[in-house]
């Protein structure tokens, strides 16, 4: 799939949609400021996300994503090569998938919870069901790009080719993306939830500069240096 990496983005920005329609349909003023707010916060974090990402398409080239870690497989993981683009990219991740410390989708420390005020039983079950399969696809996408995907940490044995090398490529896919499943839901039980203030400035004031320098520096990069 040539462009695997900007249908990645533009499917995940039609959640936006969803929250804006489920803040509206409630008839609930509350859960309509919710949606607003929650509206506000993916679309500004989307930015340094895609960004972030701008600086791996320029390492390998294409945006396909099998490109992307047969790059990483002849030069190395990308995490080495965006040692700034990648925290950028966790960050805004968290985010994005309303993960905490930015989880003021949810807010369940205020009265009310966001633009799911109104919605109870399976209802409210599906919305928190899309979150977790949202953050592992997000996990998944991160391995991708910055991991090596399902290649090893180190070089694959000879004897493990064919249908063998494929079972070990998947153990080593969903490993390191479980990981990450596994430290978001850490992260949930270690950090307080930042303000309304707070998580907009951290993505206008911080992530977004920083996004920026991480292109032009991995732009001049592959210019002088040939990468």
């Amino acid at each position: 799939f040539n462009i695997g990496v900007i249908y990645f983005f533009a499917v995940l920005g039609l959640s936006v949609v969803g929250l804006l329609v489920a803040g509206w349909s409630s008839y609930n003023k509350y859960s309509l400021l919710g949606g607003l707010r929650s509206a506000a916060q993916m679309v500004s974090y989307e930015i340094p996300l895609t960004l972030s990402v701008v600086g791996v398409v320029i390492l390998s080239g294409s945006l396909n994503f099998s490109d992307i870690i047969a790059h990483q497989l002849a030069h190395g993981w990308n995490l080495w090569w965006q040692i700034l683009g990648f925290p950028i990219f966790y960050v805004a991740s968290l985010a994005e998938i309303n993960r905490t410390p930015f989880d003021m989708v949810e807010a369940d420390s205020e009265l009310v919870a966001g633009p799911f005020t109104e919605y109870s039983g399976m209802r409210f079950g599906f919305f928190f069901f899309a979150e977790y399969v949202a953050l592992f696809i997000m996990s998944a996408i991160m391995v991708s790009l910055f991991f090596g995907g399902w290649l090893a940490p180190w070089p694959l044995p000879a004897q493990l080719d064919g249908f063998a090398g494929t079972l070990y490529g998947i153990f080593w896919f969903f490993l390191k993306s479980y990981f990450f499943v596994f430290v978001a839901v850490w992260l949930r039980t270690t950090l307080p939830r930042v303000r309304v203030d707070q998580l907009m400035g951290i993505a206008w004031k911080v992530l977004l500069p920083l996004s920026l320098v991480n292109l032009f520096l991995t732009a001049i990069a592959v210019i002088v240096f040939k990468l």
